[in-house]
């Protein structure tokens, strides 16, 4: 039985344990870029534009197609016709239309329809069936000129690929940069929980000699109450920063695709503040990155755009070659059938269209004109990102250092605090406020290391160069 109890104990303990992971910067950036939907969503972008592509590509090749009709008439068509005669000129030997002259005229006698009316007609009876008639043939086009329109429309498609791809270079970037503030924060609040924990731990050892003071006589109950609610309150603090760790823990899975329950477990436990990313700031060359590149064949477009109007408006060629054949016909009793090749040269050339085709290739030229101010205005606020971005890096290097200055100056407070409240030097308020302004500039110290880590992701990100490694 009492094996049992072992047993069913461990299971609990397997079944309630979280599953644990353990992750470098390097690997947050792997599993955020390995998972992001925006990603996903960008490389099928990517095969759309290669698949779009390689469709109009195939507009400079001939069209080869196929049809075929069938009729089904259930009566057959009956009718007689009468024909005209002719006769031969014994003069000349050539038939001549048998006519009805006038004798008076010498002409031909006319009739009411207006046409000659002749000495003898001949009877033709015909009958037509349609019952299971039939048409098939195969047909092939070849465009010779088409006003410079599959040019263009070739050219669009291969500017879109590139702009699929810097796309993907964008939300790359956009996915690590979120995986750096995830990670960092995450990192940060490990950091202000330590120091929460650390900070209740001396006060609750001040709480126990202060109690020690109270009951030799040594204090009165009032600064014993002070400590005790120094302590009540380091308690809440730490329940407040464990509450932001499980937070920040589940925005950390999420972006790495982490089932929410996992434990992880960072290992950037020290946060390192490399100043040479400083010392290598300047001359950042924005055409590197994607929004400029994007914008760049936005522009492309645009002026390729303007090809493809036009060509709505210039003359077009074409080639085509057909062959069809006809059968299941019956005329007066025999079989019908036909064969047919034909070639087919067509040209169009627009003639007028009330200025239609200069208008339109005004407004495609205006196009273009407002995608190059784009550019031009985005180069300009993306040069301007990317100072405010540095100086932003300098400002937090330069936080770091005094908030270093400033917790040497708290820690050697909280040394001459500790000492003087001992010897009974200093109240307990003053002791207090020693350990309070310790674990303000420890934490602000904490808050200035995690906030260079981002101010320098966001500075990698805006010259381009915030990769996985």
């Amino acid at each position: 039985m009492k094996k049992l109890y072992i047993i069913l104990a461990l299971l609990l303990v397997i079944f309630n344990t979280k599953a644990q992971e353990v992750i470098t910067l390097k690997r947050c950036r792997e599993m955020a870029v390995a998972t992001s939907e925006d990603i996903k969503i960008s490389k099928k972008q990517i095969d759309k534009t290669i698949a779009d592509k390689a469709a109009m590509r195939t507009m400079y090749l001939p069209k080869l197609s196929g049809s075929a009709t069938g009729i089904y008439v259930k009566d057959d068509i009956k009718t007689d016709m009468y024909l005209p005669t002719y006769v031969v000129n014994p003069t000349t030997g050539k038939l001549v239309p048998n006519v009805t002259i006038n004798p008076a005229t010498g002409k031909p006698v006319i009739g009411p329809d207006g046409n000659p009316l002749f000495n003898m007609y001949a009877m033709l009876p015909l009958e037509i069936s349609l019952k299971g008639a039939y048409m098939a043939g195969v047909k092939i086009e070849q465009a010779i000129f088409a006003g410079g329109k599959i040019i263009a429309g070739n050219k669009m498609a291969a500017i879109g690929v590139q702009m699929a791809k810097y796309n993907d270079e964008l939300q790359q970037m956009n996915t690590i940069y979120e995986a750096d503030n995830a990670y960092w924060l995450y990192v940060s609040v490990n950091e202000k929980v330590k120091l929460a924990k650390k900070a209740s731990l001396l006060l609750k050892a001040l709480v126990k000699r202060v109690e020690n003071s109270y009951n030799a006589g040594m204090i009165n109950r009032n600064e014993l109450l002070k400590v005790k609610v120094k302590y009540n309150n380091s308690l809440l603090d730490l329940q407040k920063a464990e509450s932001g760790q499980e937070l920040t823990r589940m925005s950390l899975c999420r972006v790495t695709g982490l089932d929410y329950s996992t434990d992880i477990v960072v290992t950037d436990t020290i946060i390192d503040t490399d100043k040479s990313v400083i010392s290598t700031a300047g001359n950042e060359n924005i055409t590197e990155r994607p929004e400029y590149k994007m914008l760049s064949g936005n522009v492309d477009l645009k002026r390729q755009n303007i090809n493809l109007t036009r060509g709505d408006f210039l003359p077009t060629a074409g080639i085509a070659a057909s062959y069809n054949h006809i059968g299941g016909i019956k005329v007066t009793g025999k079989d019908y059938t036909s064969n047919n090749m034909n070639v087919m040269v067509s040209v169009k050339v627009p003639l007028f269209h009330w200025r239609e085709g200069k208008r339109k290739v005004t407004s495609a030229r205006i196009n273009h004109d407002i995608s190059t101010f784009e550019l031009e205005k985005s180069v300009k606020l993306m040069k301007l990102e990317v100072e405010q971005a540095k100086l932003n890096l300098k400002d937090s290097y330069t936080r770091i250092e005094i908030a270093k200055s400033a917790l040497m100056q708290a820690e050697e407070n909280l040394r001459v605090s500790t000492d003087n409240y001992e010897t009974g030097m200093e109240v307990i308020t003053d002791h207090l406020m020693a350990q309070t302004e310790w674990q303000k500039a420890h934490s602000e110290l904490i808050d200035a290391k995690v906030d260079f880590k981002l101010k320098e992701s966001a500075y990698l990100k805006a010259t381009a160069k915030l990769t996985i490694k």
